[in-house]
């Protein structure tokens, strides 16, 4: 048994002018996460670019704070109902039975040791209107979004730099976006840590996908901040929302743009 559950139809009119921010190519573009202009900041959001002076983070608060959402995967197996549902391929990352915030039977991936993974779920989870299955095929354009983010945490966590291969296979721009914020992180002395773990929980949007063109939208648990290095990682869990574009370019999936979306998560 598959059990499929997609957003409404009103949260693609919602979205709608968010999303054409995001596709405009204007001067504001957002890091999946915010450079912390001090180490007490405990929310990840989007740092943009028309900030005058080169060496200010500016930031929003986009991450809210969620308690009682890092339990683990019910012990329930998939055997005890028959219920399947969508796969990432094994080169993405370690299958895991469970995850910090993972309460749904599903798909679960290890992406970074440092604590990344991703979840996509085989039923609603009735405590998280957030939560949304997914369709077999959306399973490519989910998995060239969640290499896209693991390149940005990886990179965060480490270079804090674009020079690198995946982002230009992953991304359409190279990873641009991100040079500002990760060259203001390196002035700060900031690298991103992920403390107890953050969770991808991406789901394509039904009604704004084509053959060539889709949206991704992210309600991520997260306990990662900026760090100058006397902090590793928010105690309370935060829910942080993105939003991304994905083309098709030479038949595989990339992304375009990525820009911080609180109406990702309900």
């Amino acid at each position: 048994m598959t059990l499929m559950h997609r957003r409404p139809h009103l949260l693609a009119t919602a979205l709608a002018c968010a999303l054409l921010a995001a596709c405009s190519g204007g001067n504001e573009v957002a890091d999946l996460t915010t450079v912390a202009p001090a180490p007490s900041s405990t929310a990840s959001a989007a740092v943009t670019t028309t900030d005058p002076e080169p060496s200010v983070v500016a930031t929003t608060e986009a991450a809210t704070t969620v308690p009682d959402t890092t339990v683990a995967a019910p012990a329930t197996t998939a055997a005890d109902d028959g219920l399947t549902g969508p796969m990432f391929s094994d080169a993405l990352g370690v299958k895991v039975d469970s995850a910090p915030g993972v309460r749904t039977r599903g798909d679960t991936r290890q992406l970074l040791p440092e604590g990344l993974y991703v979840h996509i779920a085989w039923e609603p989870d009735p405590q998280d209107p957030s939560v949304f299955t997914v369709q077999p095929d959306d399973v490519a354009i989910l998995e060239a979004y969640t290499n896209a983010a693991r390149t940005f945490y990886a990179a965060a966590m480490t270079t804090r730099t674009t020079a690198g291969a995946d982002f230009d296979r992953y991304f359409v721009d190279g990873g641009a976006k991100f040079d500002r914020a990760f060259q203001q992180a390196q002035a700060g002395g900031y690298v991103k840590v992920l403390g107890k773990g953050a969770l991808l929980r991406p789901y394509v949007l039904g009604d704004n996908r084509t053959n060539t063109e889709a949206v991704v939208l992210d309600c991520a648990i997260t306990h990662e901040e900026w760090s100058s290095g006397n902090t590793t990682g928010s105690e309370v869990p935060a829910v942080l929302g993105t939003v991304a574009t994905l083309i098709q370019k030479g038949g595989v999936w990339i992304v375009d743009t990525v820009a911080e979306e609180p109406a990702a998560c309900l």
